[in-house]
């Protein structure tokens, strides 16, 4: 009663939830160069997630599951039936969700375990699993109405279907953790308790509820573990005023989502500059040929590392001038930070001692 409350006199004063004022990137979130001057490890179009068990470092791209070598080469392992919308490895055994509809566990005597509902309802959109000891597998489903391919549009409709979930690895049903996240993309057992990033909040949550990190200046997604405690969180879009402010607009929201092509939406993308008809802002125009870093990004890279206490203490960026935007995972394999940049199509490498540590 008293959020309703709240929420209704945030929209009629515009502040709190309603303001449309974006978090500053300083600090901890001070722009770099890091993820622009990274190592391409790899070109991987339509490269999504990452996963590694200490051993093997695999990658999905559309249907198929890479394994990476050791000098960087992509081979493929296997191809699926449905595109690979999330990934997770644990001694030999592989967790990949197909099209977001189904959950399946493959053996490494290649048997497989499937999983395609969460308390009745179907899955529709698994975007992150994490393994949360050797037999269980926990999961975030971002919207009930709207799959992976289709986040743009859960965000302009203001989507509120996002779930998490666990499962025994096996068993024919599964438990929910949460619902009615507004996004959930990215999940992470975190001592006693399972970490998720909602999205369209800008901020992660524990299951129950409890804001870890909140007002973060993009959208949060996937999640891994970082060496030394504390863990990477991506964001693989990143918040701007104008966005902000159409979220607002109803009427125009819906006009826009009836009437004009997705790719020329105003609205986040995990790539940008490809074509003279993407909506454009005033700050965001090239002068003598130069589009200024610090200009609004409709796309934009960014990684953060949070400590063991759950505070940013650093981050990696491809600015808005840069090439490597729309994050979607990161892993950390035999010392090195492997990053999928979903926007270039391209896997890279840095060097992860000294960032934030």
């Amino acid at each position: 009663m008293f959020d309703s409350l709240k929420a209704a006199t945030d929209r009629l004063l515009g502040r709190g939830s309603a303001a449309i004022t974006v978090p500053v990137m300083d600090g901890a979130f001070k722009p770099n160069r890091v993820l622009d001057d990274a190592r391409v490890v790899a070109e991987m179009p339509g490269i999504d997630d990452l996963a590694s068990d200490g051993d093997v470092l695999w990658a999905s791209a559309g249907p198929v599951l890479h394994r990476i070598g050791d000098d960087g080469k992509a081979v493929e392992a296997r191809r699926f039936d449905a595109e690979i919308t999330a990934l997770a490895v644990r001694r030999g055994n592989v967790a990949v969700a197909l099209g977001g509809r189904r959950i399946d566990v493959i053996a490494p005597d290649g048997s497989t375990a499937s999983l395609s509902t969460l308390v009745g309802r179907p899955l529709a959109c698994v975007n992150a699993l994490a393994y949360a000891g050797d037999d269980e597998l926990v999961f975030s489903d971002g919207s009930q109405r709207n799959g992976p391919e289709a986040w743009c549009r859960d965000l302009m409709e203001l989507g509120r279907g996002g779930r998490a979930g666990r499962w025994s690895i096996g068993m024919p049903m599964a438990a929910e953790l949460a619902h009615g996240l507004r996004y959930a993309y990215g999940i992470l057992p975190q001592g006693d308790g399972v970490l998720v990033s909602e999205s369209w909040r800008h901020r992660v949550v524990q299951t129950g509820g409890k804001p870890v990190l909140s007002e973060l200046p993009g959208y949060p997604s996937r999640m891994t573990p970082a060496s030394g405690g504390g863990w990477w969180l991506t964001c693989f879009v990143c918040r701007t005023q104008l966005v902000e402010f159409v979220l607002r607009e109803k009427a125009y929201r819906e006009r826009m989502l009836a009437e004009i092509d997705p790719r020329y939406w105003i609205a986040p993308a995990l790539a940008s500059g490809r074509s003279f008809l993407e909506p454009l802002q005033g700050a965001g125009v090239k002068q003598m040929g130069v589009l200024k870093p610090w200009a609004p990004p409709r796309s934009y890279g960014l990684v953060l590392r949070v400590d063991a206490q759950g505070q940013v203490a650093a981050s990696l960026h491809s600015q808005v001038d840069g090439r490597h935007h729309g994050i979607t995972a990161v892993a950390e394999h035999r010392g090195r930070l492997y990053v999928a940049s979903k926007g270039s199509g391209r896997l890279l490498v840095v060097d992860p001692k000294g960032v934030g540590a």
